[in-house]
């Protein structure tokens, strides 16, 4: 049974400690992890969906925050609203979010914010959804990083493929990196902390010329080898790798998920 005893909760301030503390009192929450359950046991009486253009997710809360309602964007997939749906979770925990009213658009709910109490809820969403000590246990026993791991953990927790890839890399001790594009021009990429090379692409920028990643259909289990400097920059009086590797997942509507590693 879900437990959550909203004293030891108190005088928590970062997500991560907060996340650590559901975790503990609750030893064995179940995947996906149950957000909606554990929000209702915070104080939150109504988790709804709305349709609606102009916002993402909502939190009305009172001024104590021990009572709140939290709405979110119903027309997105269900892994979107689920992260939604933890990050205005978030706003209701996080003790210095005084407002009693959050509204939250898609770009507060993203990696581009800069706002930081929604990067802060963010955080928290993504600990509480994707939580470390599970996630990296399930690193160690896959190895090497591959897409069909990042898709494992997508459906294990119920996260998008993007949101699996991101905590894959920022989590990972192998030296990969991954590149999200929308018809062949980057959106943004991550890397992990053993990725010491610099990718040599920027938002807004094609992918390479000579990297399988263009075409239009792949095999996201199969491996290409190309020289290192298609994707990472030179650096003067240091030696590149010799090759890197790449596996591309081609999506809907043009986007693309490119996973490097350096072997």
């Amino acid at each position: 049974m879900l437990r959550l005893d909203l004293m030891e909760l108190a005088d928590l301030v970062r997500p991560e400690q907060l996340v650590d503390e559901i975790l503990k009192q609750n030893p064995q929450l179940p995947l996906p992890i149950p957000v909606v359950e554990l929000a209702k046991l915070a104080g939150i009486s109504k988790i709804e969906a709305l349709s609606s253009q102009g916002f993402e997710g909502m939190l009305i809360a009172n001024a104590e925050k021990t009572e709140g309602v939290i709405f979110y964007n119903g027309t997105v997939p269900r892994s979107r609203q689920r992260f939604t749906i933890g990050h205005e979770f978030g706003h209701f925990l996080l003790p210095w979010h005084r407002q009693t009213t959050f509204e939250c658009t898609a770009e507060d709910i993203s990696n581009r914010t800069r706002k930081d109490w929604e990067v802060q809820a963010n955080q928290f969403s993504a600990e509480l959804l994707m939580p470390k000590s599970l996630v990296k246990a399930r690193l160690q026993a896959n190895g090497d990083p591959e897409l069909g791991h990042i898709q494992k953990l997508s459906n294990q927790f119920d996260v998008s493929f993007e949101a699996a890839a991101r905590r894959l890399i920022e989590l990972s001790e192998y030296a990969c990196a991954v590149v999200f594009s929308k018809d062949n021009v980057v959106r943004y990429w991550a890397k992990s902390d053993y990725f010491a090379e610099q990718i040599a692409l920027r938002k807004g920028d094609k992918l390479p010329y000579k990297s399988p990643s263009k075409q239009s259909g792949s095999d996201p289990e199969e491996w290409h080898e190309l020289i290192a400097s298609s994707w990472v920059k030179e650096r003067q009086g240091e030696d590149l790798p010799e090759s890197i590797y790449e596996q591309t997942l081609c999506q809907e509507y043009g986007y693309k998920v490119t996973l490097l590693s350096l072997g």
